[in-house]
């Protein structure tokens, strides 16, 4: 077979082939944007209409909820039907002109705990996404379900798929053409470039091609040549490459190995929590709240005969008692302080350090710069927790007399400093060596600022202190958020 042949064949095969593939992509990833915007719209366009028509359904307006119903189906050319299904006793309202589908009931059920539920469903010939909400939330027994039909809303693919259908038999003809000129004029030489090419394709990579043409398969023996000594250069390049990839591996490797060390900590710490919250639970409070059921059952006694007796006990019952709150309080604060969801950062880091620091006589301040607002939560919850763990290591190893912590915002930039004039430790060792089990507090700590995408420099010297640097980047839209937040949860400076 002739080249020129071979050429006409392959380009009428490769537009075709594209030209397919790009009908079938086409029709993929439209459908898929479709029927996604159909579910999103059903949901959505289902809430509403269950919003709209709740209060009349509960109080028995029953001819008032299908006319709502109608204008809902008359006002929007996409939706096929509603209805609403009453679960406990069988009863419906639709809108089905032939009588309510039987098999709907059993077709597409709300699940118990679900806000909403889609299926596709084949309704007369034509498929139609139902969407199922609760008609009154938290109650779903009571169910709305609205059908979308897509056939409306797939029309414009079958256009596309045409369009590009005749662009794809255009493409056959003119590139048959260019094809069979071309083929003509590139034949000779490249079976002198082919000859030559073997020799690269040997990998024999120190020669070049000679092929005395000054047309375009003369460029083309050139750019053989360039692409023969850049490909000399890339296989360098890439033996290096490997190298630094071998080395990331390695590290990678060690990263898992600390990540898989930080996790069993992690486990241990909560079973450790647990066993505490049980120990207290069990030694303090239900000895309390035992005490109390007697002090009870004692002063229901003594009331009928000595009522001034009885009041005496049910005042200790009730010391008793605030004794027990005061224990649930503390364990709930252990936990996570209230203090933080309701004020802020800024107070539940002074509240925090000052609580643990100041009993131990270990002086404390708390500087801040530019905070006039509220952080996301999961910004104040991992500084908080960075803050949380480096306080404890204060009062556990370093021995300080005095600890200064430094919140400071500057536009997008929102940094934490802690400082104290501790024993202190070596953090360059501590980074460099490859035991790292006495560190998971502090890796841990990395761990969690790396979640956010920012930076911790812990830097300490043996007998010099410690000072812990965490870099966040806030997002426009944190800032946004900030900027509407209520209330001033920092002083400017303060001790």
């Amino acid at each position: 077979m002739r080249l020129s042949h071979k050429i006409i064949y392959m380009t009428s095969g490769i537009v075709v082939v594209m030209g397919l593939v790009t009908i079938i992509a086409i029709n993929g990833i439209v459908k898929s944007a479709v029927r996604s915007s159909i579910e999103q719209n059903g949901v959505v366009l289902a809430n509403n209409t269950s919003s709209n028509v709740a209060d009349q359904y509960l109080d028995g307006e029953l001819l008032t909820v299908k006319s709502v119903l109608k204008n809902q189906i008359d006002s929007n050319k996409y939706i096929a039907y509603a209805y609403i299904l009453n679960r406990d006793n069988g009863s419906e309202i639709d809108t089905f002109q032939q009588g309510f589908p039987g098999g709907l009931v059993l077709a597409d059920p709300l699940a118990k705990g679900h806000t909403y539920v889609t299926k596709l469903l084949n309704i007369n010939g034509n498929v139609v996404l139902d969407t199922g909400v609760p008609l009154v939330r938290g109650l779903n027994s009571i169910e709305l379900h609205i059908g979308l039909t897509e056939s409306a809303l797939l029309q414009p693919i079958s256009n596309i798929s045409w369009m590009i259908a005749l662009l794809t038999l255009i493409g056959i003809i003119i590139g048959n053409l260019a094809a069979l000129v071309l083929s003509r004029f590139i034949t000779g030489p490249l079976e002198t470039l082919s000859r030559q090419a073997v020799r690269i394709g040997e990998g024999n990579l120190d020669g070049e091609i000679r092929l005395n043409s000054k047309d375009e398969v003369g460029h083309l023996a050139q750019c053989f040549n360039l692409m023969t000594s850049q490909l000399k250069e890339t296989i360098q390049a890439l033996q290096k490459r490997n190298q630094e990839l071998s080395l990331l591996s390695q590290k990678l490797g060690e990263r898992e190995d600390l990540l898989e060390k930080l996790w069993h900590q992690v486990i241990s710490a909560q079973e450790e929590e647990r066993k505490r919250i049980a120990r207290e639970l069990h030694d303090e409070t239900t000895q309390s709240i035992a005490a109390i059921t007697i002090g009870l059952k004692t002063a229901e006694e003594i009331l009928p005969n000595d009522h001034q007796k009885g009041i005496y006990f049910l005042e200790q019952v009730r010391n008793i008692a605030g004794q027990v709150v005061k224990e649930l309080h503390n364990i709930v604060y252990d936990l996570r302080p209230t203090i933080l969801d309701d004020l802020g950062l800024v107070p539940a880091l002074r509240w925090y350090a000052e609580s643990r620091l100041s009993p131990r006589g270990v002086e404390f301040e708390l500087h801040t710069e530019g905070i006039d607002s509220r952080f996301p939560t999961e910004t104040e919850t991992t500084l908080f927790r960075v803050a949380q763990e480096a306080i404890s290591n204060v009062f556990k190893h370093a021995q300080a007399h005095k600890v200064m912590l430094i919140l400071t915002q500057k536009s997008n930039r929102l940094r934490m400093t802690i400082n104290d004039d501790g024993q202190g430790f070596s953090s360059r060792e501590m980074w460099n060596t490859t035991d790292n089990e006495g560190h998971l507090g502090l890796l841990g700590m990395r761990e969690r600022v790396g979640l956010l995408g920012g930076t911790i420099t812990i830097t300490s010297n043996i007998g010099e202190g410690t000072e812990i640097i965490v870099d966040l980047e806030l997002s426009q839209r944190e800032i946004r958020k900030e900027g509407n937040s209520f209330g001033n949860d920092s002083t400017p400076l303060g001790r």
